[in-house]
């Protein structure tokens, strides 16, 4: 009986392919499938920015931009032509002022109070996501609209007019809550409207609440702590330099992308 091959020739060809099979490494990760880490991990291995938002890790990713899986799912960014980031946290839109990625710090605006000071027409303003929480500087500002009563010539700098969406002058107060002054807390009785916004106690913005600038004070923003999974995430960086933080995009569960090549991963748990 013949042989295509003669039986040393054989072995050395099998043992050429085990050695190949040996030598090509498994890309390891908790991704989709394992034949997709790779490019999950090159996809991920750098920030973008999007305008004067810089350097946007994980756990924030942009539509159209930054893949879903290099994030969190609740964390997407929305890039409105280069110029602005925007985030929704519940039913609202909030700009992106600044993300601070050594602790878990964002600067937000309400994106309907960006340029006005007059916003007698907005019902809600407040937070309401557990994975969203007001920093200890933040405070209730109370605007109080379209008030009558011949106290309001004693409120100094409290008190300023605002043109409404109509066309209107509306005479307006505000304060900041806590306050002191009974004066102010009986305005609510005397307005048409009282509207409280979270703002940021910082001390450009206490100026400029001394000095009436409503407008500067409240483009500001204020700070939230947004919880991100930040365990798994340093776990994942700790155990390897070069880890990348990310997500099964199918089931929004923590994922650690790593190297190519890279075999050795730590155990995650994917309590969320």
């Amino acid at each position: 009986m013949s042989h295509l091959f003669p039986p040393p020739i054989l072995n050395s060809i099998l043992t050429f392919m085990i050695c190949i099979l040996i030598a090509v490494p498994a890309s390891h990760g908790d991704g989709d499938g394992d034949g997709d880490v790779d490019e999950q991990y090159m996809s991920c291995n750098s920030s973008q920015s999007c305008g004067t938002v810089q350097d946007i890790r994980y756990p924030f990713w942009v539509h159209n931009i930054r893949p879903q899986f290099c994030g969190l799912r609740r964390f997407e960014l929305q890039c409105h032509d280069n110029e602005y980031a925007t985030i929704g946290i519940g039913h609202q839109s909030f700009r992106v002022l600044e993300i601070n990625n050594t602790h878990p710090i964002m600067r937000i605006v309400i994106a309907d109070y960006v340029g006005r000071d007059c916003l007698e027409s907005i019902r809600k303003s407040s937070i309401s996501d557990p994975l969203f929480n007001y920093t200890e500087k933040v405070r209730n500002l109370s605007l109080f609209y379209d008030c009558s009563g011949d106290f309001s010539s004693q409120l100094g700098n409290n008190k300023y007019k605002c043109t409404s969406e109509g066309g209107v002058v509306i005479r307006s107060f505000y304060t900041v809550d806590n306050n002191d002054d009974s004066r102010l807390h009986n305005l609510s009785n005397s307005c048409s409207s009282v509207v409280k916004v979270p703002i940021q106690l910082t001390r450009p913005n206490i100026l400029y609440l001394t000095e009436g600038r409503l407008i500067e004070a409240l483009n500001q923003g204020f700070e939230v702590r947004y919880d991100a999974e930040d365990k798994l995430c340093s776990t994942c960086t700790s155990h390897h330099p070069r880890g990348i933080c990310g997500s099964n995009q199918s089931s929004d569960e923590f994922s650690c992308f790593y190297p190519p090549g890279m075999h050795l991963r730590p155990s995650f748990s994917h309590s969320l």
